[in-house]
């Protein structure tokens, strides 16, 4: 019998709209992450952690050992849920495996819930992607249960409390126990697909069953962050902000390397020198991999995880092998080649426009003057963020401007066209400092320390600032261009002074920008991270046509890959919706955001 004070926390948390979570004897647990009409149930025999695995990844879930007596459990969670959102579903799910088969079973009064049982068969017959082999028969029965167990209720008790149950038979195709084998990078794809066919076929129930106060499947995911997740993330943060990684990889003797370039006319390559790494790779490594992301319930934050984790040791391995050839080969696994449609827009803006502009008088500005305007901009933000300290330094050490987090560093050489002011503002600070700023009030810290490949949206996303508020420049759109064919020349095995003579006399840059162009390149033994600015304002031009959101793009720093993740926690509420740029609000603004959304091409955006 179910102990009286349980059923009245249960109980009490359900009327109050409180998470739910208890432990129930020999490894059961309850949780309930929020008021949700549906819960999945799992009764075992002997513990299996995988299937649990299954059932933890839904908002409510019930795992009990077969001989717990739960009917008095389910009857108050149906009953007072029934009360509050007029019906309840309970899905029992359980484990089979016949000979090899990959069918699953669906027990279910057909008639009753028929759009129910249709969102479950057809998202099962989806897994044919990942599993050719899966079948799906559904039973139109009394018996939705295991056949070595008793029903969960019986049919007029769940008459009388307003719930459902349907039975689930899930085959266990990501083992072979009789082999001792089990599949894992399978079994997670498993899972995180099972999972959004549970929660879109309990999203028909409730649309159809109950008063619903959900307006999409995706919220009935969980809200709450476990502990496990939380420490898993923040490690994974500690290791990467340690890293300095950009910093690390960033020449401190360019300017200086520039001029004896020029002394030597151009025919003797740089030598370039680099901040000491303060930190032990290997050290580090073993940190990352005693995170146990395996833990991780939430398939969702699970691959945010992993990916992340995947990206900071290929990062480690590129800072031990600085200087050397293996340093580009493992940055091209991270940061990607050149694609082919990125290659021909670099060709069509640099043959379109084979000169750069170059106005007989213009106003320039200095480090000072540049740093005055950039200051005002900051002070707007962190009126926004008053817990987070945003700040500029002018600096000796840094090439043009850069941002660190929430700082803006300035080169004391910096000289710069006056109207690009605006232009560079909005590219570090209205697009990079404030996503910093929104991923930092977030609760997964990946927000502000960036998914894997962050950077190619994060760069698309302000260089798009740019040309929104009109200044994107012919010099800006070649330099961009410039960074790719300077990428894919190096890839190509070219010396640093053979590319920087193809900028220079091939596409007629200035001696400096090629030399500044090539040089981002060539750092460390080589990075092909320049070339994403353009890849990333190319599918961000594409994203915008096809009818995308922008303002979700503000939320934290992520990849144009995971704008459906980013998207799903924001259903879910786990995410806080973004602060949004102020310069959006500009008219002139939104009448060319209209006319991205038309759709125009790269050579399209100086008209």
């Amino acid at each position: 019998m179910i102990k009286t004070d349980l059923l009245e926390q249960v109980c009490h948390n359900l009327e109050n709209e409180l998470p739910v979570n208890e432990s129930l004897p020999d490894g059961g647990l309850l949780h309930i992450d929020k008021l949700l009409p549906y819960i999945c149930v799992y009764r075992y025999k002997k513990t299996d952690h995988l299937f649990s695995g299954l059932l933890k990844t839904q908002g409510s879930y019930l795992i009990v050992k077969d001989s717990y007596p739960i009917s008095d459990l389910l009857e108050c969670l149906s009953t007072n849920i029934s009360k509050k959102l007029n019906a309840f579903l309970i899905i029992e799910m359980w484990p089979v495996r016949k000979d090899h088969q990959a069918e699953f079973e669906i027990s279910c009064p057909k008639s009753k819930a028929p759009a129910t049982i249709k969102a479950l068969e057809e998202g099962i017959n989806e897994l044919r992607v990942i599993y050719p082999e899966i079948s799906v028969t559904i039973s139109d029965t009394h018996t939705r249960h295991p056949e070595h167990l008793e029903g969960l209720l019986n049919v007029e008790e769940t008459k009388e409390s307003g719930s459902l149950i349907i039975g689930l038979a899930v085959p266990t195709i990501y083992e072979r126990p009789e082999e001792n084998e089990i599949f894992s990078l399978f079994y997670r794809k498993f899972v995180s697909r099972l999972s959004e066919i549970i929660k879109r076929a309990a999203y028909e129930f409730i649309r159809v069953q109950t008063s619903n106060p959900y307006d999409h499947y995706l919220m009935l995911g969980k809200t709450n962050i476990d502990r496990i997740t939380l420490d898993a993330d923040s490690t994974l943060a500690k290791i990467s902000e340690k890293m300095s990684f950009l910093l690390r990889t960033t020449p401190v003797n360019s300017t200086r390397q520039w001029e004896l370039f020029k002394k030597n006319n151009f025919e003797k390559p740089p030598a370039f020198n680099y901040r000491l790494i303060a930190l032990d790779p290997e050290q580090e490594k073993r940190k990352l991999y005693d995170i146990p992301i395996e833990k991780v319930d939430d398939p969702t934050l699970s691959f945010i995880l992993r990916d992340k984790r995947l990206e900071i040791e290929k990062q480690l391995t590129m800072l031990e092998e600085r200087g050397t050839d293996n340093f580009r080969f493992i940055g091209e696994s991270l940061y990607g080649i050149i694609e082919e449609h990125v290659l021909d827009g670099a060709n069509a803006i640099l043959k379109k426009f084979p000169q750069g502009d170059n106005p007989a008088k213009i106003e320039r500005f200095n480090c000072y003057e540049f740093a005055e305007h950039a200051q005002k901009e900051l002070n707007y933000y962190q009126d926004k963020f008053p817990n987070i300290p945003l700040c500029l330094e002018i600096r000796g050490d840094v090439a043009g401007i850069m941002v660190s987090e929430t700082r803006l560093f300035i080169s004391e050489e910096l000289s710069m066209d006056a109207d690009r002011c605006d232009a560079l503002i909005q590219h570090e600070i209205g697009t990079h400092i404030l996503t910093y700023c929104n991923g930092k009030r977030q609760p997964i810290k990946q927000m502000y320390a960036g998914f894997a490949g962050y950077d190619q949206l994060q760069e698309g996303l302000a260089v798009l600032a740019e040309y929104l508020v009109n200044g994107l420049t012919v010099n800006r759109l070649r330099l961009l261009a410039g960074r790719v064919i300077a990428a894919n020349s190096m890839i190509f095995g070219a010396t640093f002074i053979e590319t920087f003579t193809l900028l220079q006399k091939g596409h007629n840059f200035p001696e400096k920008t090629a030399y500044y162009i090539t040089m981002r390149i060539y750092r460390g033994g080589g990075l092909t991270k320049d070339a994403v600015y353009l890849a990333g304002l190319i599918d961000l031009l594409d994203y915008l046509k096809d009818g995308g959101a922008l303002e979700p793009l503000y939320t934290g720093k992520f990849n144009t890959t995971h704008i459906n993740l980013i998207q799903e926690l924001l259903h879910r509420e786990v995410l806080k919706q973004p602060v949004l740029p102020r310069f959006l609000e500009r008219e002139s603004v939104q009448k060319r955001l209209a006319r991205l959304r038309k759709g125009i091409e790269l050579t399209e955006l100086l008209n």
